[in-house]
């Protein structure tokens, strides 16, 4: 499958485990290996670290370092410090994680978080292609200093996490790539699509130089209907966002009233309520679910529906034979 990436699940054992799924990413050809910034979980610099130096060839990607809990200063020394020792293979995937960790979990302010962003990949730009920045902005006042190291690559790609409006319009503008979110449907993808593009066009740039990157969760079993009721919880979360829950369903064939109802039902405490909502159909528009035959064509979909790179993410106990099946 051509400019296809695996994603490593959070839950790794140790670093046999790790150079193992790094070794099937690298054997079977796929273009990239990414991993996930999840809070209390494996460290994704140190992960990437370790891959850098296990792996050959395979680009290495993370997605998604935030702005919140690392400097813009600090985001430019790990991009370049890994693309030097992954010899200029590393991927910058940034975002702006969201309310519910960044506030909720590690007590930090998460006011105008699309504007943190926007800075960051600015100032971490300077320092990668010109090994110097300042920036005088609403967020950062970052004084002139030299990044004392250069990346291997002229220009190291920045992704950019997106799921609304702005901040696609902002990917388009501003970012080498945009990684779409886990869990959207083909339909979603098309929409995302034409507004990355159009922004890329009104920037002045070639619409067709922004990467499409989407993380495809996948569950490969001849048994659909025994994954779906673990998958529905996460939807509840989406769809209970403001704006975002009514984008996602309607760009997927769905009532955008939906959206409304399980945002109710969620705020008021009632989960199990949320999670009857969501129906199969609903599942099975965001997720990448059955036998290999079916899964292969699933991810055809999304390339159809726009998407340059899809990055594979399956459990890891189901790690090697996703990697392995859709290789083929």
């Amino acid at each position: 499958m051509n400019s296809a990436g695996m994603v490593i699940y959070h839950g790794i054992d140790g670093a046999a485990d790790l150079r193992e799924y790094g070794s099937i990413a690298d054997d079977l050809g796929y273009d990239s290996l990414w991993v996930t910034e999840r809070y209390l979980h494996e460290e994704t610099a140190s992960m990437l670290g370790y891959l850098a130096a296990a792996t050959s060839r395979v680009k290495l990607g993370v997605g998604v370092v935030n702005p919140f809990t690392r400097h813009p200063a600090l985001l430019a020394m790990m991009a370049a410090t890994l693309d030097r020792i992954s010899g200029g293979r590393f991927i910058l995937g940034m975002g702006r994680s969201d309310s519910f960790i960044v506030e909720g979990r590690l007590g930090m302010s998460y006011s105008r978080s699309r504007t943190r962003l926007e800075e960051a990949l600015t100032i971490v730009r300077e320092f990668l292609e010109k090994g110097s920045a300042s920036h005088e902005g609403r967020i950062f006042q970052q004084p002139r200093v030299s990044l004392e190291m250069r990346p291997v690559q002229e220009r190291l790609p920045i992704y950019m996490a997106a799921i609304g409006p702005r901040a696609l319009k902002t990917a388009g503008a501003l970012a080498d790539g945009v990684l779409l979110n886990a869990y959207v449907s083909p339909g979603y993808v098309k929409y995302a699509v034409d507004i990355v593009r159009t922004s890329a066009r009104e920037a002045g740039r070639d619409p067709e130089s922004v990467q499409i990157a989407c993380m495809l969760v996948m569950r490969m079993t001849p048994h659909p209907e025994e994954v779906r009721a673990g998958l529905r919880q996460r939807l509840v979360r989406l769809y209970s966002e403001e704006h975002v829950g009514e984008i996602l369903l309607e760009t997927a064939g769905f009532d955008p009233g939906a959206a409304a109802q399980v945002r109710q039902l969620d705020a008021e405490g009632d989960m199990n309520g949320a999670v009857r909502l969501i129906t199969d159909d609903m599942v099975d528009s965001c997720y990448v679910i059955g036998p290999p035959d079916q899964c292969k064509e699933r991810v055809e979909e999304y390339v159809r529906a726009g998407v340059d790179e899809p990055l594979l993410l399956p459990r890891l106990e189901d790690y090697r034979n996703v990697a392995e099946a859709m290789a083929r």
